[in-house]
């Protein structure tokens, strides 16, 4: 037993069972992963270096250079001294100027571990075969060659076919034979199958029984064919109770394709996505203009792309919440990004003076009602005030018009069919909105929940900054100010906001706007639901408000500076001073 078979086989665990795996491969990035990998000895083979330059390994066999130049020299260079495992050396036969036992010293003298028959005879057949083998240069000068190497204290691995050609490889002492199924099946490169797995199994158990019965220190392999992935020679190795596995294509070209497709296809359509998410943020930010929409919080981007989403369909809409949320802008703007042509009509239910049945269904026997305009968009103000019969009429005239809508969002015959009905509504307490129980229903679909600015905070520093630019000038709120605004509850909602900002800015000289004066426009703001207005401004402490902020932007301190209204340098500078940088 040579040194390098003897340091192989005390890794292996007593009685473990524990597979031998061969690299066959052509390149050192390809070695080095093969050992990381835990191959227990690799295979110079000019096959694998072809494989890593896109040919099949077929090209190993045809006069392309000289095999044995070829493969010494990207061993040497690649990596002969960068893996810690034995490299046998594969060397070919086919030269007549080159004698095996000049190859068995080339090897010894380079310093690799083995030497292995290959590029082989084994893959020829018929008269070229035959004729190599009349020539001296066929598979009985491959085994001489083995022969030498075991006998100048090198590894030697013998690939075979045949019982012919595994009976030499016994005959000249091998330390390990493979036997080879043929090229491998997997792949872009796959080469088609004559036998299943099942067949490789029972034909490997019967041919490693035979060696054992005559050499049964002698390691059994096996390779190429149909074992294309670990389940596949798990299974062969098993049933004929193999020492090992070699693979060459299994473990370059199939992965290397495999991955390098999947990877490509993955930057590919993360750039289709990249493409998509940049039309989603225009279609959005076009919505959020024409709403007048401000603020970036997940409730608000979530109402965009309802909105953007019911723009292009005749499905009726409900805005529902509370008073001062811009829910009437909201349900006005779908008229325009829908792109209906027809009149935008306006029904305040809450009017005393209004006929909202008449003004939605008409009066005999002249006056047509709002709901029978082609490409009109009626919006219902204050929808929780309508009579509850005139919200079974509603109910009613939009089951009669829903079967238009039946099975599409979009409406099949265009958007200039019919009206479009989007009712605006006060929720009740439970939150649901106040409609009978046939109208909501008929709402489901389209309904639009714009939540209380106490629900969303986040979003509160953009409104402000809003309504600052709308007001012109300069000026911009101090970090203390936004911390008073963070933690004020905003019963007014926008409204209120608006009017706290409009104050503090009328009374404020300079250009900064601080809490004392954002506090004193609060105290003569409204109170909602007649809760101490200073209760809901004691400001938060310093610390705990920077760190409220990050964690609102999961950390990120460019978007958290943005979110405070300061620079990326005063809040690291704040991080610093209060320790939150550990």
């Amino acid at each position: 037993m040579t040194v390098a078979l003897n340091h192989m086989l005390q890794k292996r665990a007593p009685g473990s069972g524990m597979l031998l795996i061969g690299g066959a491969i052509g390149v050192g990035m390809t070695a080095e992963a093969a050992v990381r990998g835990g191959a227990d000895f690799l295979l110079a083979l000019n096959a694998g270096r072809y494989r890593v330059m896109g040919a099949a390994s077929l090209a190993a066999l045809l006069p392309l250079s000289n095999a044995n130049q070829f493969t010494d020299t990207f061993a040497r260079r690649e990596i002969l001294d960068r893996v810690s495992v034995p490299v046998l050396f594969g060397a070919s036969c086919f030269d007549p100027a080159t004698s095996p036992e000049q190859l068995v010293q080339q090897a010894c003298d380079v310093g690799y571990q083995g030497i292995v028959n290959f590029p082989s005879s084994i893959h020829f057949d018929g008269r070229f075969r035959q004729s190599l083998e009349e020539a001296g240069l066929g598979f009985a000068r491959e085994a001489h060659m083995l022969a030498l190497a075991r006998r100048a204290g090198l590894l030697t691995l013998g690939y075979a076919k045949t019982r012919a050609e595994i009976s030499m490889l016994i005959d000249a002492g091998v330390d390990m034979i493979c036997l080879n199924f043929g090229w491998n099946a997997g792949g872009v490169q796959s080469v088609a199958q004559s036998f299943t797995i099942a067949e490789a199994a029972d034909r490997a158990r019967r041919i490693f029984t035979s060696i054992r019965s005559r050499a049964p220190e002698t390691l059994c392999f096996v390779e190429g064919g149909p074992i294309i992935n670990p389940d596949d020679m798990f299974r062969v190795c098993d049933e004929a109770r193999a020492d090992g596995y070699v693979g060459g294509s299994t473990l370059d070209r199939v992965p290397l394709e495999f991955s390098v497709t999947e990877r490509t296809s993955a930057f590919k359509a993360f750039g289709l996505l990249k493409q998509a998410n940049t039309a989603q943020t225009r279609e959005l930010g076009r919505t959020a203009r024409i709403a007048g929409i401000v603020g970036q919080s997940e409730f608000v981007l979530a109402v965009l792309e309802q909105v953007t989403r019911l723009a292009g369909t005749r499905i009726p809409a409900l805005i529902c919440g509370e008073a001062g949320l811009g829910r009437g802008a909201l349900a006005r703007a779908l008229h325009p990004l829908s792109e209906r042509t027809g009149p935008l009509l306006t029904v305040r239910a809450a009017n005393p003076k209004a006929d909202p049945e008449a003004l939605l269904f008409g009066e005999a026997p002249r006056r047509q009602g709002m709901l029978a305009r082609s490409g009109a968009t009626v919006v219902i103000e204050n929808a929780e005030a309508l009579s509850p019969v005139v919200q079974a009429r509603l109910a009613d005239w939009l089951e009669q018009d829903m079967p238009g809508l039946v099975g599409s969002l979009r409406d099949p015959a265009g958007p200039e069919h019919g009206a479009r009905l989007v009712l605006v509504c006060q929720p009740e307490a439970g939150g649901e909105p106040a409609l009978i129980a046939a109208l909501a229903q008929c709402l489901q679909a389209g309904k639009i929940e714009i939540p209380p600015l106490r629900e969303r905070p986040e979003d509160v520093p953009a409104l402000a900054r809003h309504r600052l630019a709308v007001l012109g000038g300069t000026r911009q709120i101090s970090a203390d100010g936004y911390r008073l605004l963070l933690a004020h509850g905003w019963p007014g909602n926008t409204p209120e906001l608006r009017a706290v900002i409009d104050r503090a800015a009328l009374h404020t000289e300079g250009n900064t706007i601080g809490s004392a004066a954002l506090s004193a426009a609060i105290g003569h703001g409204p109170s909602g639901d007649g809760a101490d207005d200073d209760a809901l401004v004691q400001p938060l402490s310093e610390r705990d408000w920077l760190l409220d902020a990050l964690r609102r932007n999961r950390f990120r301190r460019g978007d958290t500076a943005a979110y405070l209204g300061v620079s990326r340098k005063t809040l690291y500078n704040k991080m610093r001073r209060m320790g939150l940088l550990e």
